[in-house]
């Protein structure tokens, strides 16, 4: 039998559900939150701009849905389309009273002009307003190596994003460094959790964030209606 659930019963239920690192943790805004219905082990959940995930063993698309985002291995919705197919990653993390001592980070300008250069779709760039800090990596000569970001998405939870390195210094490393020491900056900001999203082809970019602590949540495909 189907159930609505209210914001903190669809927490609670997918926490039990899914486990503590489940993407509905870091995706659902409560002031965002329109409504969740519960049957057995699916959750259906929609926000107040019609956007609509579906977690679980019978996830589908409700009929009121424009877009929307199924699990990989659900079938696709009859007249959508694919806007892309990725995957969450998250990891627990542990509380560092002390912080390290690091450079000063590169500038907006420098970082703007990294990306632009080495990763020019990164999903956010300096200015955005989500991102919390820069994460940098030089060389010895002051230029990036590695750049990314920590943002804090609308629901409050921390996530990695633009996690770039430069073409030439592909292979030595400087990802994994990266990544590693953007988790301890999030350590250190109080996170209980760190989570990212990544195109689903993007296999290098995994094995790095899986040797890094991370582990694979959920493979998602989403869609729009035509």
């Amino acid at each position: 039998m189907a159930t609505h659930l209210d914001f903190p019963e669809l927490i609670a239920a997918a926490d039990r559900l899914f486990g503590i690192n489940n993407y509905l943790r870091f995706a659902i805004a409560p002031e965002k939150f329109a409504d969740a219905i519960q049957e057995e082990g699916t959750l259906w959940v929609t926000n107040s701009e019609g956007f609509g995930i579906a977690f679980g063993p019978q996830a589908n698309a409700l009929a009121s849905w424009e877009r929307f985002t199924l699990p990989r291995n659900a079938p696709a919705p009859d007249q959508s389309h694919i806007r892309g197919t990725w995957d969450f990653f998250a990891r627990s993390l542990n509380l560092r009273e002390t912080k390290a001592e690091l450079p000063e980070p590169a500038s907006d300008v420098q970082i703007a002009n990294f990306l632009e250069a080495h990763s020019p779709d990164a999903s956010v760039k300096p200015g955005d307003p989500e991102i919390q800090l820069w994460t940098t990596l030089l060389d010895q000569s002051g230029e990036i190596s590695a750049a990314g970001a920590i943002v804090k998405w609308q629901s409050g939870e921390l996530c990695l994003a633009s996690i770039a390195t430069h073409t030439a210094q592909r292979g030595n490393g400087l990802a994994t460094a990266l990544v590693t020491t953007m988790v301890e900056r999030c350590e250190e900001l109080g996170a209980k959790q760190v989570g990212l999203g990544v195109y689903a082809e993007n296999y290098s970019a995994k094995r790095v964030y899986t040797k890094c602590g991370f582990t694979l949540m959920n493979e998602f495909t989403s869609y729009s209606r035509d």
